[in-house]
């Protein structure tokens, strides 16, 4: 069972209305469209740039799930389906391990952090790795698990 309670996470104002928008510019007449139109779409009013997350939720629905298209409803369901999962237990879990580079230790260390920075391509000094480790692990030096998830629940509930 999930640490998180009553944490509902959904798409704010701004990206519905964009969103709504850009289904309705490519939608048939009875309101369905086509997952492939819809990503096609999204792409060229840039919400892949605005709303990267957004983006690649709809990028993981499952097409034969929708052969038949989907309405604007069944989308935004969809979506919010995927972002409550995305705040889980399970998928803090699944993050944590990205970090954790020695299995025995269960722990994540600025290295960790400055490792996986560089793995997916983000410039971060070791100044910097060193700041964020300490701002999650209670000895400033290495976080366990209960530490990243604290941090991480707190996040998702902003």
């Amino acid at each position: 069972m999930s640490r998180i309670k009553n944490t509902k996470l959904e798409l704010n104002v701004e990206q519905v209305k964009l969103l709504k928008r850009v289904f309705n510019l490519y939608a048939d007449r009875s309101g369905v469209l086509d997952l492939k139109d819809i990503l096609e779409a999204m792409r060229e009013a840039e919400f892949d740039a605005k709303f990267p997350i957004v983006y690649d939720l709809i990028a993981q629905f499952n097409a034969s799930e929708f052969k038949n298209g989907i309405k604007f409803e069944q989308l935004l369901d969809e979506i919010n389906k995927k972002l409550e999962d995305r705040e889980s237990e399970e998928s803090i879990e699944r993050s944590f391990s990205y970090f954790v580079q020695n299995s025995e230790r269960q722990k994540i260390n600025e290295k960790d952090i400055k490792r996986l920075a560089d793995e997916i391509g983000e410039e971060m000094s070791e100044d910097q790795a060193r700041r964020i480790i300490s701002r999650i692990a209670k000895d400033g030096k290495e976080a366990d698990f209960d530490e990243f998830y604290n941090v991480m629940a707190k996040k998702s509930k902003l």
